[in-house]
């Protein structure tokens, strides 16, 4: 009779495990809006705006202004951040000046710019609601 048992229950998704993905080979341009993680693998140019954590991978190339919690950044970060927080890994490179509270750069790691060092949040302030999205013909992003 396990037909008429009691029903279990399905775990639900947690929210905040979804990210944002930007592959390799995937070149973007614009702004982006996200209250997730962002993972970039390709290229974006543009400023990001996110309420949790931007990644910036190993094949990773970003160009514009961030602002997040935390800027991880693996790849190469052309541009400003500004966040609690910034960890450059071994080989990942950031030239652009920081805001933050806390910086974490590895050994081998490449930062060329100004550090400001301030206490408390620093929310992203260009979080806002949901905006139109405009969708453009592909373009080559050279740096």
């Amino acid at each position: 009779m396990a037909f008429f048992g009691k029903k279990k229950k399905k775990p639900a998704a947690a929210a905040t495990s979804a990210a944002s993905i930007i592959t390799p080979g995937t070149a973007i341009q614009g702004e982006m809006r996200c209250e997730g993680n962002i993972l970039i693998n390709g290229e974006f140019e543009g400023n990001i705006y996110s309420q949790s954590e931007v990644v910036v991978g190993k094949t990773g190339r970003v160009r514009g202004e961030v602002q997040s919690q935390k800027l991880l950044v693996s790849g190469e970060f052309h541009g400003n951040f500004a966040g609690e927080v910034i960890d450059i890994m071994p080989y990942g490179k950031v030239y652009g000046d920081v805001k933050v509270n806390n910086i974490v750069i590895e050994p081998n790691a490449v930062f060329e710019g100004e550090t400001k060092i301030v206490s408390g949040r620093i929310a992203p302030e260009g979080f806002g609601g949901a905006t139109d999205v405009h969708i453009s013909e592909p373009k080559k992003i050279g740096y």
